[in-house]
This record gives structure tokens, sequence and C-alpha cells, in this order.
């Protein structure tokens, strides 16, 4: 009895572990920060599309694309992640961690009293390039 007990106890705590993951977890500002500076995210829209963005340390972006690439900006504005293009527009994001190596974005949403709230349906997904992706769904989008 006392060994099922345990048992149950830590099928629980794995159980418990594993959601705690990341799985749709909101990111804070400084969490998107030290998780994004530095890395190449390939990923893909709710269309399909893939593309592939650099976030420099600098703040300098590199993006491309099958239609192209651009370069801009990347900031960290309060809770939401923004991206600026020379070419292409750009808008701020709220941003989910979806297990280790996923992020889903959020276009940031104004509402009649001016404050930003993450669109109903996701904008992109994307993962570190250099590590195996956790997202929900495996990109079937090539390049």
């Amino acid at each position: 009895m006392y060994m099922r007990l345990i048992l149950a106890l830590l099928t629980l705590a794995a159980t418990v572990t594993m959601a705690d993951a990341g799985a749709g977890k909101r990111m804070l500002g400084p969490e998107i920060r030290l998780a994004l500076t530095g890395i190449t995210l390939d990923g893909v829209y709710s269309d399909s599309l893939f593309f592939s963005e650099t976030y420099f340390d600098d703040g300098l972006i590199r993006y491309h694309d099958i239609n192209g690439a651009d370069t801009g900006e990347w900031t960290v504005e309060d809770d939401t992640f923004c991206t600026f293009y020379e070419s292409l527009s750009g808008a701020c994001f709220f941003v989910e961690r979806d297990g280790e190596n996923c992020f889903t974005f959020f276009e940031a949403v104004e509402d009649d009293k001016g404050m930003l709230h993450p669109a109903a349906e996701w904008t992109s997904r994307g993962w570190n390039r250099d590590e195996e992706s956790t997202c929900p769904t495996p990109p079937e989008a090539e390049i």
C-alpha cells in the first residue's frame, strides 16, 4: 500500500513537471530577451509559410522567407517582442513558450481603452534551429 502511494505521488509529480516545462506559458520581457537573443529562429506562419530570423545581440534582425530577405531591428517592450524591418511591416507580439524549444507569437492588439492583448489566433510559431523543435505539430513547410 505504501509503495502504491509513493508511485502515485511520483507519477503526479512527473505530470506536473511536464506541464510546467513551458507548454503554453506566457513569457515575460526578461524571459523573452534571454531566450531569443543571439539565436536563429526557424518557423512557420499560421498560413504555413516558412520563415527564418536571426536575432543579433545588438538588436539587429535578419529575416528571410521564400519571397526574399530583409533586415531591421528587434526589441522587447514591456512583455512584448517587437520586430521592425526596413521594407516589411513589423509588429509587437506576446510570446508563449510551448515546451523547451517552441515559441508561439500572438500579435499584440489594442483594445478600446488602449490596453494591449494577444490576438485570439497565433501569428507564427518558431524554434531555435540549433536544437530539436518541441512545437506541438511538426513543421510541414519547406524553403
